[in-house]
Parts: structure tokens; sequence; C-alpha cells
């Protein structure tokens, strides 16, 4: 891909989701809604702060009002659900070019094996509204081989948390291993993706922890927050042999990001976003300015793309705001944490 100038790429896009001949319904009623021109006056990374946090009214838009009308015949991937963390669900779509283009970004660097054996995958996140699964499909398929799945339903379980049904909480935790059990022993995994409570549940299964350290060649985890400690210990007592990595996303940038190969902060993954279409932010929830670098804030995402426009969206997690890589702005972050309450709702992560 060709090295984009970011002021032309943050005009382009201005420019598609504003014009009548391509933008989409929804951002065409807005732009009157504006105090200000995002033509004219969206400059930088931080002239985005211009745009409301949009993200509560995807609860009840048409999804038809979020297409582009620059994008008519393109292909969709399909319709995609939050997790609900923070409430009633928000829906989105997302163009299969995009996520194609997600994928191949998100395995640069992969080291592919060229002995042509096929390199399986297992999933057990959610599947169905949620786009990780959707990206797990096509990322398993791009590793050259198949995805198997054990799905999970995280709004289940965080309604279980809130009902304070621990034993319920670990009786699904359990019903999902039992799941993954018996395609693990009759299937060529190479890779695993789960999330840090379900790697846990594994670890408490000996035998199992044991032949996945002895099969797997990579474990990804994400979809909720993993301490510096509980990693350490996974990967040096529980899966020495097995490389792990992570990423950490978001319905709203309907992406990923990756975790930074060969580095750490204080033990946590660095992620980095899929610039110049994927930016983060970290800030001080109080002024609404960026954190210096090395300290905790707010995470602030952004996804510019022609696909879709969602600027200046506030997440439900904090983290360490950390220099990116490259030549684009945005920062990495790392040391994920969700805060307690969001508009008055508690956060529950749950397994997801």
């Amino acid at each position: 891909m060709a090295q984009l100038s970011f002021q032309q790429h943050l005009t382009d896009v201005m420019n598609w989701h504003f014009s009548p001949d391509t933008g989409s319904p929804f951002w065409l009623g807005m732009r009157n809604k504006l105090d200000f021109d995002p033509i004219n006056d969206v400059r930088s990374l931080a002239d985005l702060a211009l745009f409301p946090d949009i993200s509560a009214a995807l609860r009840e838009v048409a999804v038809e009002d979020l297409q582009p009308k620059g994008l008519i015949d393109t292909k969709l991937a399909g319709v995609f659900e939050s997790g609900g963390t923070t409430g009633q669900a928000k829906r989105v779509i997302a163009y299969e070019e995009w996520l194609t283009q997600l994928v191949s970004w998100r395995l640069e660097g992969f080291g592919h094996s060229t002995d042509k054996q096929l390199k399986n995958t297992l999933a057990i996140i959610p599947g169905g509204p949620h786009i990780v699964g959707a990206i797990n499909q096509r990322r398993a398929k791009a590793l050259g081989g198949h995805c198997f799945t054990v799905d999970l339903d995280p709004r289940w379980v965080k309604k279980l948390i809130k009902s304070g049904d621990t034993e319920g909480v670990t009786a699904y935790s359990n019903h999902l291993i039992d799941q993954a059990e018996p395609i693990l022993a009759t299937q060529s995994i190479a890779y695993l993706v789960a999330t840090p409570p379900l790697l846990e549940a594994i670890a408490r299964r000996r035998s199992l922890a044991e032949y996945l350290n002895q099969t797997l060649e990579m474990i990804t985890w994400g979809g909720t927050q993993m301490d510096a400690d509980t990693l350490d210990y996974l990967q040096s007592a529980v899966f020495p042999d097995v490389t792990m990595t992570a990423s950490y996303g978001s319905t709203m940038i309907l992406s990923e990001t990756k975790a930074r190969m060969g580095q750490a902060y204080d033990g946590s993954p660095i992620f980095d976003s899929f610039a110049p279409y994927v930016l983060l932010e970290v800030v001080d929830t109080e002024t609404g300015k960026p954190v210096q670098y090395g300290e905790r804030g707010r995470v602030v995402m952004n996804h510019l793309s022609k696909f879709a426009l969602f600027p200046n969206i506030l997440e439900r997690d904090t983290a360490v705001r950390l220099t990116s890589q490259g030549d684009y702005p945005g920062v990495a972050v790392s040391d994920v944490k969700p805060v307690t309450e969001v508009s008055g709702q508690v956060v529950i992560e749950g397994v997801y």
C-alpha cells in the first residue's frame, strides 16, 4: 500500500462522507447539525475532537443509513453489533473489502510456514453479530486453514455476573472449554484464539494445557484485560513453548489493533492500530486533551476510511499512552483496563 499523506487522506475522507454523491444518509443528515464545517475545518487528528461522539446514536440508526452512496454496489460482509457492555448494543456495517485489508495488515510480519501443511484455527470467541468472529474467520483462511469455532455469548455471561451468579459464570466457562476439547483432540489446530478468562480455565485443566503446549504454534488473546502477572504466568508456566500474542479492538472502529512483536510496556503488550484508517488517542477526560506519553488516560478511537466515519469515539477503556510506529499521527496504547462505569452503566467484562 502506498504511503498516504495523512492530511490528504483526511481531506479525502471528509470529502467522501460529506458529498451528496458519496456520503451516507447518516452523515449527510448530520452535516447541518454540526457547528463546524467538516470539509474545511478538519485538517488534523486534533480537529476530529470537533465531532460529537455519535456512538450512542448507533443504537437506533437504521443500518441502511450508514451505507455510503459511493459504495452502493460494494459487497457487504455483514451487520455487526457491539458487545453491549455499556448498554444496548450499537449496530454497524462492514464491507468485505475492508475486512480483507484489515486481515492483510494484521498478518504483516507474521511468520508464515512454507511447508504447505494445513494450519487450522480454533476461535473460542463471540460469533453471530460480533465483528471479531468475522475477522477471525477471514484470518484463519488467510493463515491457510479452517476456522473451528466455539461460540461465546458475552451478553449472557455479563447477565450472570450482574446477578451475582458466580457459579453460573464458572459453569459457562467450563461449558465452552468442554466444547473445545473434542475439537482439539480430533483436529489439527495450530492457532488458538481465546479470552484471558478462558485461557485461565484451560490452564486449570492440566492435561489439556500440557497437550496444547505441545501442539499449538500460537495463542492470540483479547476481549478482556489481562494483567502482566497473569500473562507472565500463562506464558512462562503454562504455555512456555507457544508464541503468545494479543489484539485489542472495538466494534466502533470495525477493527482490531495488534500487539507489537517483541516489545512490551511493563510486561503488557503494546497495541498499534491500522493507520491511517484507525487512529488512537489517550485523553484526560476532564480536559479532553491528550495525556503525556507514559501516562494513563481514556482511550479515544477514530475510524477514517471510505467504508465508515466514526471519529472521536470515547471508549470504555483506559490505557497508557505510548508513541506509535510509522509516520501517521495517533498513538499506541498499553496496559488496557476498563473503567468501572459509562454513562451510569456499570461496565462488566465477564469472559469477553
